[in-house]
């Protein structure tokens, strides 16, 4: 077999030669839509949801720019071969949908090839993980998305995978312990909730992260997926901490609203642990309580044995323009807090049921 080769046509189009078949990956525009809704109907799929949309890049940081719904193509012959949609919410998931191949296209590595295009974009927007939903009974995508390192999340009337792209806790303990074994459940008594496990069977030190919500609309309630918890522990159980950050349970939040956040921490290891939170937060949101005073890191130092709680309260801007997120599956603000102490770094995020209208016209 021929060695693939690739070239990058600008920043928007790649060409791959695999066993003398040209395949072109490339992002799908406006007058490519009756065929890649063909693409679609061709594995029996119906019309893509009427809230996607295709954001077009803007040349400003702005907060919209980070909002779209992306298409990409993979063309043979100059025929759509196969499609994938990648919705890039806002840090710290993105989620891959709908990918489909022609069945007369199979097997020739197009699913791959996409699946890779989304992980790309999305490392190179600051996504910490990906997210997608594959029937129950398609056993050839289960095998597609594990090769890449996809781990199955839940099972309800689809099967949810997720992939971490920038995760250094979970990279550092895997590293540690390369014959981790790794598990999954729901948590108890939570509902859309659940516990990602990955374990060392011989010291039995674990590294345990929970994910919340964002498996489909009707799943989630519209809330997107979130990491809200760690629990770890290293150094055959001499190190341990858990974290979680926990939102005040509101929905229809609206710009000018204030919310409550607390930030907990448990030390279960035996030696002391110290460390910094320090909020992530996006446009339009600010820390704004005169009991963090409008800070916005925090450090902390737990003995063995101890926990602390940290208060935060954050405002949605008045001039927040919530329009955006009316477009997406989850029309919810997502709000991240990084943790770090000796050695290790976490990300953790909740999400903010907002409220959103359609944008007027």
């Amino acid at each position: 077999m021929e060695r693939p080769q690739e070239e990058e046509r600008g920043t928007r189009e790649k060409i791959r030669d695999t066993d003398g078949i040209k395949i072109v990956l490339r992002d799908a525009i406006e007058e490519d839509r009756p065929r890649t809704r063909s693409v679609r109907w061709s594995a029996g799929w119906a019309e893509p949801p009427n809230q996607h949309q295709v954001w077009q890049e803007a040349d400003s940081d702005i907060w919209v720019s980070r909002h779209y719904y992306r298409e990409f193509v993979a063309e043979v012959g100059g025929v759509i071969a196969a499609r994938v949609g990648l919705e890039a919410f806002r840090p710290p998931f993105a989620e891959l949908c709908d990918l489909v191949v022609r069945p007369e296209f199979r097997r020739r590595g197009l699913g791959r090839l996409l699946t890779l295009q989304c992980l790309e974009e999305a490392a190179k927007r600051d996504f910490v993980a990906v997210f997608l939903q594959t029937e129950l009974e398609n056993i050839a995508s289960h095998r597609l998305y594990r090769s890449l390192g996809f781990v199955p999340v839940a099972r309800g009337r689809m099967l949810r995978m997720v992939y971490f792209l920038n995760y250094p806790l979970l990279s550092s303990f895997r590293d540690s312990y390369p014959l981790n074994q790794y598990s999954c459940s729901a948590v108890e008594g939570k509902r859309r909730r659940w516990e990602l496990e990955w374990t060392d069977f011989v010291t039995e030190d674990y590294l345990r992260l929970t994910l919340e919500g964002g498996a489909s609309q009707f799943d989630s309630e519209g809330m997107g997926p979130t990491l809200p918890a760690f629990d770890w522990k290293s150094h055959k159980g001499s190190r341990g901490l858990s974290v979680s950050v926990e939102r005040e349970e509101r929905k229809d939040i609206e710009p000018g609203d204030y919310v409550e956040l607390n930030l907990t921490a448990t030390n279960h290891g035996k030696q002391k642990e110290a460390g910094i939170f320090q909020m992530i937060l996006p446009s339009g949101v600010r820390v704004s309580s005169p009991r963090t005073n409008q800070k916005r890191a925090f450090e902390w130092e737990l003995p063995p044995g101890e926990s602390l709680t940290q208060p935060v309260e954050i405002q949605i801007e008045a001039n927040f323009d919530t329009s955006p997120l009316w477009f997406l599956n989850y029309p919810s603000l997502p709000v991240s807090v990084e943790v770090y102490w000796e050695g290790q770094r976490a990300l953790l995020s909740t999400s903010l049921a907002m409220a959103a209208p359609p944008p007027q016209e």
